[in-house]
């Protein structure tokens, strides 16, 4: 899940144990299982369809009060995934319209619009993902009036954060140090909400060859994202799909400091490719 920010200068020895799984623990392994083959086979599914993304984007306070102007964006989005071994689903955006307060540097598109590729926020619980994270199976809780078993993860091992730099403006693409939550139907594996965090400051790179950057440090990081069942015909069917998304990101020595992004989903469309095969 990609985040962005804008950048404006004014210038030994082995011991292995083998322990015999308990009754719990095959229950929770067949739970996640279930849940990576749904994400697997939501975002199949989502290949067909199209929907109406807007952003709106507000700077604020320490105690998220409103600071500024907002700045709001509409694009159309769409989901792309080969489905090769290691690919990663993206979301594909092309802009339709633009208003508001801008965030980046002249000359530039605006730093915190969101990018017209980023990676789809479900992508670590694809099976090819799955042995990276650890899994903790939780409570029931009530989500949206639905009993849903909550799911903890983290990675196995912390990466270095991964940002990309086109001038000022800097994206991003993963902290290395988040952890978060799932709420799942425990029968179909379906996904009802997930939360995810930042574990402590990371330093973020500043662009490359630029001594004179400042040192970039995410203080705050957290995303929760509201799926909702939308319907469909021809054929009819419902599927669950994102509602809507809040992002809070706190970076220190960014041009907005303190952030939060409300991204909303509506009219979701199929769409149809024609594919001609060729002898």
């Amino acid at each position: 899940m990609s985040r962005f920010f804008a950048l404006m200068f004014c210038v030994s020895s082995v011991f292995v144990s083998f322990v015999v799984p308990t009754a719990a623990q095959e229950t929770d392994t067949t739970l996640i299982a279930r849940v990576s083959a749904y994400v697997d086979q939501h975002y199949s599914r989502a290949l067909t369809l199209l929907v109406t993304e807007t952003t709106v984007v507000q700077s604020v306070t320490p105690q998220l009060e409103v600071d500024g102007p907002p700045r709001r964006v509409v694009s159309e989005m769409r989901i792309e995934w080969s489905g090769a071994f290691g690919s990663e689903p993206r979301e594909v955006r092309e802009l339709q319209s633009a208003s508001g307060s801008r965030f980046g540097p002249s000359g530039q598109p605006d730093c915190l619009d969101m990018r017209s590729v980023t990676f789809a926020p479900l992508g670590f619980l694809l099976p090819v993902n799955r042995e990276k994270f650890r899994f903790s199976v939780g409570r029931f809780e009530t989500v949206n009036g639905v009993s849903a078993r909550r799911i903890d993860y983290e990675p196995r091992r912390p990466d270095p954060p991964r940002v990309r730099w086109n001038g000022k403006c800097g994206w991003v693409d993963s902290y290395g140090r988040t952890r978060g939550s799932v709420w799942v139907e425990p029968a179909s594996g379906e996904v009802l909400r997930l939360e995810e965090r930042l574990i402590g400051r990371v330093k973020l790179p500043g662009p490359p060859g630029d001594p004179n950057a400042p040192e970039f440090v995410a203080e705050r990081a957290d995303t929760t994202i509201d799926y909702e069942r939308f319907s469909f015909a021809n054929p009819d069917e419902t599927i669950l799909l994102p509602a809507r998304v809040v992002e809070v990101n706190f970076i220190q020595k960014s041009a907005s400091p303190r952030v939060r992004v409300v991204r909303t989903f509506t009219e979701y469309r199929r769409f149809l490719a024609t594919v001609r095969v060729i002898p």
